[in-house]
């Protein structure tokens, strides 16, 4: 199926084009600056317009790779998830860089999986790469109340497959709530191992009246340019949060050793784009 464009998405109202005199909030990281097998710290980060007041993992299981896999230029980000570990303390990496708030944005990444990527042990999940959140980041179980921000990110479930994992207003149970990544007749998307893959989320934070959430919050997810869901009628706030991280959040778990690794694994990420216009994400409309 051919990749969505722009102005498709503009005539479906999913869209908005600027104003006129108005400029769109585009963050993009290609990984191409900082020096070939070095650790991509919160100070790197930084040096590349990429800000956050905490990480976890940034130093010691992040590796700029300019040796094996690259999606553009010379060179990836690669992170690490060690065999029996889980949780960000642990496995993969996490830090809430700052975005400018606004109710809508767009996150574009390429991911590529190591070749025997374990998907766990006995359970089997996983958070991957750079979701969105706004105000305190509602998520680890918390309940959601309409004050304590969002979050929604891409996960890995059984067999690879893709999913995206929200916190909002209308969770059940303990958990976020997640819905499976599908074609249009159904079939569940597979995160490939050894193969990049493009994966776009648009979120759009709900209206509010009176102090009540309205429910117009929205997700949707294109995989490889494919939309693979578009979640409707979401109440995420009460409040005047908006969307304000572009939260790097990838662990092995699951909240139980069950959920570790098998081998040691890897997830290579490139072409980082995050912006509050359609009109930026070149793999939207094929301009790339």
């Amino acid at each position: 199926m051919a990749l969505l464009t722009a102005l498709t998405l503009l005539a479906a109202g999913l869209a908005q084009a600027p104003a006129v005199g108005q400029t769109s909030a585009l963050m993009i990281n290609t990984f191409e600056r900082p020096a070939s097998q070095s650790a991509y710290t919160r100070a790197a980060w930084a040096t590349d317009g990429w800000n956050a007041d905490w990480d976890e993992g940034m130093s010691n299981r992040t590796w700029i790779d300019g040796v094996n896999f690259h999606h553009n230029g010379t060179k990836s980000l690669r992170v690490f998830y060690p065999k029996g570990q889980i949780g960000p303390a642990n496995s993969g990496a996490q830090a809430p860089f700052k975005l400018t708030k606004a109710r809508e944005y767009y996150v574009s990444q390429w991911v590529r999986f190591s070749s025997d990527f374990s998907w766990g042990t006995t359970q089997y999940a996983g958070k991957v790469g750079v979701g969105l959140a706004g105000g305190l980041s509602c998520s680890g179980g918390q309940p959601c109340n309409g004050y304590n921000g969002f979050t929604s990110r891409l996960i890995w479930r059984s067999s690879g497959q893709a999913a995206i994992y929200y916190y909002s207003l209308n969770h059940n149970g303990e958990y976020g709530d997640y819905v499976n990544l599908t074609n249009s007749s159904g079939t569940v998307f597979k995160w490939p191992r050894g193969s990049w893959v493009n994966v776009i989320q648009r979120f759009r934070v709900n209206t509010v009246t009176n102090g009540e959430a309205n429910p117009d919050g929205q997700i949707q997810v294109w995989f490889n340019g494919v939309s693979a869901a578009n979640i409707s009628g979401l109440r995420f706030v009460k409040n005047s949060d908006q969307v304000d991280k572009a939260y790097f959040s990838s662990f092995a778990g699951g909240a139980t050793a069950e959920f570790a690794p098998a081998n040691d694994s890897w997830i290579w990420y490139d072409d980082l784009k995050v912006s509050t216009q359609a009109s930026d994400i070149c793999e939207l409309n094929s301009s790339c």
